[in-house]
C-alpha cells in the first residue's frame, strides 16, 4: 500500500517542530495525502508538542489509520496520557469507547489485544473473514476492518478481504481508503468485476466521477451482465 511522505510528513519524521511550523505558514496540507496522515505520523512517534499547530492548522483528529484506530486511539496505545489529553476535546466520541473520558480511552485500548496475542488471530483467515463479516451486517465497521485486516496477514491474497475493507472504508466515510483498498483488489486479480465497481464506488465518494465511470466501464468489459456495474453507471 503506497505512503505518500510529503514533506511535511518528513519533517514530522525527523522531529523538527521548526520545520512543521515552516511548512504549516507556507500552505502545506496538513490533511495529507493517503493513509498517513500528519497528525497519524506525529501520534505514531508520541510528539506531544507537534499537536498543537497541526490541529490550529485544521488537521483532522477524526481520520484513521489502516488498522482503523484514530490518532487518540495511537497515543493511548502509546501510553501517552498528555497526548490523549490534549486530542480528547477535538475528537469525536466513537460508540465502542463506553466511558468516553481520558481514562476511560486508555483503559479501552490496554483491553484490547495486540493481534499477535490475540487467540483470534490463531483461529485462521477464514475464521476471522467469516467474524469480520459478522460485524460489517451489525454496522460495526471499525471491528470489521481489524477482522479482515488480521486475516489478509494470514492470507493476503484473498481478494474478497481487501473488497470488504473497501467498503467498510466507505462507510466509516475514509473514501482515499477505500480506493486503496479497491486498488489492491484490482492489483492481485484484474480480472475481477467486483474490483472495478469497489474502485468505481470509492472513486464516486470521492467525486472523481469521469475516474469513477471508467472503473465501472473496466467492470463492464469483463463481464457485460452485471446488474449492480451497470446500475451504478445508470
Amino acid at each position: 500500500m503506497a505512503i505518500h511522505y510529503t514533506p511535511l510528513i518528513a519533517a514530522i519524521h525527523v522531529r523538527s517542530l521548526k520545520c512543521v511550523k515552516l511548512l504549516i505558514k507556507a500552505g502545506a496540507d496538513v490533511k495529507g495525502v493517503g493513509p498517513l496522515t500528519p497528525l497519524i505520523a506525529a501520534a505514531d512517534d508520541g510528539l506531544t508538542d507537534f499537536y498543537k499547530p497541526l490541529l490550529a492548522a485544521g488537521a483532522d483528529p477524526d481520520v484513521r489509520d489502516d488498522g482503523a484506530q484514530l490518532p487518540i486511539e495511537i497515543a493511548a496505545r502509546n501510553n501517552r496520557r498528555k497526548d490523549v489529553e490534549i486530542l480528547f476535546p477535538v475528537t469525536s466520541r466513537v460508540p465502542y469507547v463506553r466511558d468516553w473520558s481520558v481514562d476511560g480511552i486508555l483503559a479501552y485500548v490496554k483491553s484490547v489485544p495486540n493481534e499477535e496475542d490475540d487467540p483470534l488471530y490463531k483461529m485462521g483467515p477464514a475464521y476471522l473473514k467469516s467474524e469480520g463479516n459478522k460485524a460489517y451486517k451489525r454496522k460495526d465497521y471499525v471491528s470489521a476492518i481489524n477482522f479482515y485486516n488480521m486475516a489478509t496477514k494470514l492470507d493476503p491474497e484473498d481478494v474478497a478481504l481487501h473488497s470488504n475493507r473497501s467498503i467498510c472504508w466507505i462507510n466509516l466515510g475514509e473514501g482515499d481508503k477505500a480506493l486503496e483498498a479497491a486498488e489492491m483488489c484490482r492489483m492481485i486479480r484484474p480480472d475481477w468485476p467486483k474490483a472495478c465497481y469497489r474502485q468505481g464506488a470509492a472513486q464516486m465518494f470521492l467525486k472523481n466521477y469521469e475516474k469513477a465511470c471508467d472503473a465501472f466501464q473496466d467492470g463492464l468489459k469483463l463481464d457485460p451482465t452485471d446488474v449492480e456495474i451497470e446500475n451504478a453507471l445508470w
